[in-house]
Parts: structure tokens; C-alpha cells; sequence
């Protein structure tokens, strides 16, 4: 039977291995700034930890990044020190702001003065996207060019996980977790309606570890796992970059690469 796909569905496009995912993943990147820099002179990008840093190296020398008009934020942080194991934007620097030529003030870290307090520290971060977005566009949420997001082996994505109140949040920009149900407890998220809001969402997820998590994810949305209720609003569009193993149960309909 033909799958008939509403017009922003979820756009899956998988690769045989890990280097053509992340050479492809740098292309789509590329792309995406060009429009963004073109129509409006920055690009604003919001991006994960985990295994999601080490899958950018494609940018690293890469001479069509512009790094000078990237905006970048995180779309959720641990609450620990900026050089901690566990922190997103170490994490990040280490596998690729170190290696390229980015301005620090473009690099937009928690405030990690304010550690002791997540309703302050999720406020303030609140307060620096409104900088970045309030005054420019007059939207009732931030919108991102690009929002970069991995996927767990239980289905959370940023620090939204299966079953947790914040999964019903509709007001706040940013909210904070204290009670994680994997470590660190405590942690800082961007909430549905900007994951949702941004021009374009890409997850990436490699590995046959998360075939049978993409599986549902894709194949029974209404499952209502966290990473299946990111649905961009139209015309925001969603695209999920995996590998052939992780993609290898799902039988979601496959779109081949191309800009």
C-alpha cells in the first residue's frame, strides 16, 4: 500500500554508512545558512550533545561555513560547570568550535554563575533568546534556521523524556528539569513550541542501538514518544539523517538525499 504523506512529514533519509551521513548532514548544514544568510544576514542554530557533536565534523575546514553569522544555542544543557564531562557546550567545543574559526560571543553557553538556582538559570537563558529573536521577528516563539537533535534509546530528545509533565509545556521558552531519569538530574531545555517553531529540524541518529526506538518513533508516532511529538508547523519541515542500521526495522518511506 503507498504511504500518503501529509505535506511537512517527517523526511527520512538514511545512508550506508556513518562518513556519508556526516558528509551529507555538513552539506544540508551548508545549505541551510546560505538560506538564512542570504535572506537575512545571520543564521541562528540550536544544537544537542550526546552523540551529536562528534557527527559535525564534517564542518570542521569546511570553507563554505560562515562561521562569523552563526548564532549558536543549546537546545538543553546540564546544569554543571561550562568544563564539566557532562556539559553540551564542552562537548561541543571540544569536537568543533576548537577546530574552527568561530567568534566566542556567538557561542551562547548557560550562565554558569547561576548553577544554584535553575529557575533564575532557565529565565536567563530565556532573556538571551529573546536578544536574539524578540526584537527581530515578531513571533510569539523564537524561530530557529536550523534545530539539531539526537534521540535516545528510551525516545527522549533535548531533555524532554517519556512520561515527564514538561512534555505539556506551552507557555515557556525554556524550562528546567530537576529530576532527569538518566544523569545529571538537573538540566536546562528548550520546550516543545520552539523545537516546533523552527524553519527546519534534522535528528540524527546512527547505529543499530536505536532501530527499534526510530522504529516506533516513525512507524507508531502515536505512541507519543518525546522524540514523535516534534512536528515543525508548516512550513517548518523535519528530516531525520540516520544510518542504514539504525533505519534497518522502519518501514517509514525513505527519501533519497539531495539540497
Amino acid at each position: 500500500m503507498a504511504h500518503h504523506q501529509p505535506p511537512n512529514a517527517p523526511i527520512l533519509i538514511s545512508f550506508p554508512d556513518s562518513n556519508e551521513l556526516v558528509d551529507s548532514l555538513a552539506k544540508f548544514i551548508a545549505k541551510a545558512q546560505k538560506d538564512a544568510i542570504d535572506k537575512k544576514g545571520r543564521f541562528t542554530i540550536a544544537l544537542s550533545g550526546g552523540s551529536l557533536p562528534k557527527m559535525l565534523r564534517g564542518l570542521i575546514g569546511n570553507p563554505q561555513i560562515k562561521w562569523a553569522h552563526w548564532q549558536v544555542y543549546y537546545v538543553d544543557e546540564r546544569v554543571v560547570p561550562l568544563d564539566h564531562p557532562d556539559s553540551n557546550h564542552r562537548s561541543c567545543k571540544e569536537h568543533l568550535f576548537s577546530k574552527v574559526p568561530i567568534p566566542d560571543e556567538n557561542i551562547h553557553a548557560i550562565d554558569p554563575t547561576l548553577l544554584n538556582d535553575l529557575e533564575e538559570l532557565s529565565d536567563a537563558y530565556e532573556k538571551t533568546l529573546i536578544h536574539e529573536f524578540a526584537q527581530k521577528d515578531a513571533a510569539r516563539f523564537p524561530v530557529f534556521d536550523l534545530i539539531l537533535l539526537g534521540m535516545g534509546p528510551d525516545g527522549h530528545t533535548a531533555s524532554l523524556f517519556p512520561g515527564h509533565e514538561l512534555l505539556a509545556e506551552e507557555d515557556r521558552w525554556v524550562a528546567y528539569v530537576d529530576d532527569s531519569p538518566k544523569p545529571p538530574p538537573k538540566r536546562i531545555t528548550f520546550t516543545y513550541p520552539v523545537i516546533n517553531h523552527a524553519a527546519r529540524v534534522a535528528f540524527v541518529a546512527a547505529g543499530k542501538e536505536k532501530a527499534e526506538t526510530l522504529t516506533t518513533i516513525l512507524d507508531h508516532p502515536e505512541e507519543g514518544l518525546p522524540s514523535s511529538r516534534v512536528k515543525p508547523a508548516f512550513p517548518g519541515q523535519l528530516y531525520w539523517f540516520v544510518d542504514d542500521a539504525a533505519a534497518s526495522k522502519v518501514a517509514f518511506p525513505r527519501t533519497p538525499f539531495q539540497l
